[in-house]
């Protein structure tokens, strides 16, 4: 670039010389070179100062991760259970006796609900339950004889998580539409994992479909149902969120890693 601004620098000069003149063909020659590499150095600047917008453009559209959840440790004083939950969740461990779930039925005045944690703002529940094995067969009409260490030896993903859902909801009284998938057994038997998307009872749709430009309304389940504490109960989580909190790129983590930490202790058992 230098040696083409001195020779443009000296055939300027030797333009402005009134004594000097080219012949006809020289000079049009020497024009043609001249605005080529004009030309030439144009082609330069262009593909530079692309390439520094292009730059520019990849930094301004670098992905933005969304922000995890700070998550706090529980373990439950009774020995039962370790999680963890996201740092804003209250949380709140049943100790009351009528509170509590019959040892022999799994039922009290909060159901078979040992242990509760939210955002009550996005309505974001996790709950853990804990009965009998043999309750969770008997009360569906199931023979609960024979070996139940393992949700293997009860029965398959997907029948055994229904029957779970069943047991929990049974007494609900609005019965909306409910998908279950992802049902899978751990390779030892002992963990049971499976995802549930329930409909959510909207009384004015058209409203909502004006406010938020949805008509219908979800909640996503994980849920977890474990026979690790090896004492005739089940322990099982469920962790739901609204549909549009769980697929916010932060929720959705959150909740999973909460169900993914649940670990039920191995209980003594008393002759």
């Amino acid at each position: 670039m230098m040696s083409f601004r001195l020779f443009l620098s000296a055939f300027l000069a030797l333009k402005s010389v009134s004594c000097f003149q080219l012949p006809v063909s020289a000079h049009n020659q020497r024009k043609e070179q001249v605005t080529t590499s004009l030309e030439s150095f144009s082609r330069r600047q262009w593909i530079a100062s692309t390439a520094s917008l292009a730059t520019g453009f990849a930094t301004v559209l670098e992905p933005v991760f969304a922000e995890e959840l700070e998550m706090k440790d529980f373990v439950d004083p009774q020995g039962l259970f370790f999680l963890r939950v996201p740092k804003g969740f209250y949380t709140l461990r049943r100790t009351q006796k009528g509170d509590l779930p019959d040892a022999k039925t799994g039922k009290g005045r909060r159901g078979s609900s040992i242990f509760t944690a939210g955002n009550m703002a996005k309505a974001e529940v996790i709950a853990v339950e804990r009965y009998p094995v043999r309750v969770l067969l008997e009360e569906n009409g199931i023979d609960a004889t024979g070996d139940l260490s393992t949700w293997n030896a009860i029965g398959k993903p997907e029948a055994v998580a229904n029957l779970l859902v069943f047991q929990r909801e049974k007494d609900n009284q609005n019965q909306l539409s409910k998908t279950l998938y992802d049902a899978k057994i751990s390779d030892d038997g002992k963990e049971l994992t499976f995802r549930l998307k329930t409909e959510i009872d909207v009384q004015k749709p058209e409203l909502l479909l004006e406010q938020t430009g949805v008509s219908q309304l979800f909640r996503i389940t994980l849920a977890k149902a474990t026979l690790n504490s090896n004492d005739g109960n089940l322990m099982a989580i469920f962790a739901s969120a609204l549909e549009q909190d769980f697929t916010n790129g932060i929720d959705g983590p959150a909740l999973e890693d909460t169900v993914r930490s649940f670990v039920a202790t191995e209980q003594r058992v008393v002759a």
